[in-house]
């Protein structure tokens, strides 16, 4: 009994966090400057709380892979 229990409960474990990384979601975008429409290259975009992040492509593109909807992406430049 205890034998099916523990299998029950590694399966269940497993579904579970095969779940959570398909929860994922990608946001796609760019950065531009809002008085010229500028695309804004290598932007430092970190989504707020984690270590997620990204940098804008020399277009000033990006994509991020967050864990859940809404998320607040914080956006930083030098320059």
């Amino acid at each position: 009994m205890k034998h099916n229990l523990k299998k029950r409960l590694l399966f269940t474990t497993f579904l579970v966090s095969t779940f959570f990384s398909w929860a994922q979601t990608t946001l796609k975008g760019s950065v531009s400057n809002p008085e010229t429409q500028e695309k804004i290259p290598l932007v430092n975009i970190v989504e707020k709380g984690t270590n997620n992040g990204t940098t804008t492509d020399f277009d000033g593109n990006f994509q991020i892979s967050v864990a859940s909807l809404p998320t607040t992406l914080q956006l930083s430049s030098i320059g």
